[in-house]
């Protein structure tokens, strides 16, 4: 099943570009199938949902000094970001695979109310009427 973010439109624009390999999250969506579902991804501020990337892969970790060094340009985000976030905890790395840049998509569309602060399943898969 396919879930929806919300990531900062500089992030989105590094994941379209393929930049940006991994999403980092703290908790695993449990009905997500690895290598054929993903996530679709709402602008911050917005209801625009500007992708859909599919999760290849999913590191279970907690992050040190010289992972979060590698991660983070992986990430897009400075080293101290990941280290305050992870700090510590146990992090999903979800890999990023094949990226799909939409448009006239909206986040209503996807039958989510809201922005999610981590994550929202949505009913829909990639590729069904919307």
């Amino acid at each position: 099943m396919n879930i929806l973010i919300t990531l900062p439109n500089e992030l989105i624009e590094k994941i379209i570009s393929g930049e940006k390999k991994f999403e980092m999250r703290k908790c695993m969506p449990k009905l997500m199938k690895l290598g054929e579902d993903g996530f679709f991804v709402v602008e911050k501020g917005t209801d625009e949902v500007r992708c859909w990337c599919r999760v290849d892969k999913a590191i279970e970790t907690y992050l040190d000094h010289y992972s979060a060094d590698w991660f983070a340009s992986r990430l897009c985000v400075p080293e101290d970001y990941v280290k305050k976030y992870a700090n510590g905890k146990k992090v999903y790395l979800w890999e990023i695979g094949k990226v799909l840049k939409l448009q006239d998509l909206t986040r209503g569309s996807l039958f989510v109310d809201r922005n999610p602060q981590q994550f929202a399943y949505c009913p829909l898969s990639y590729g069904e009427s919307y």
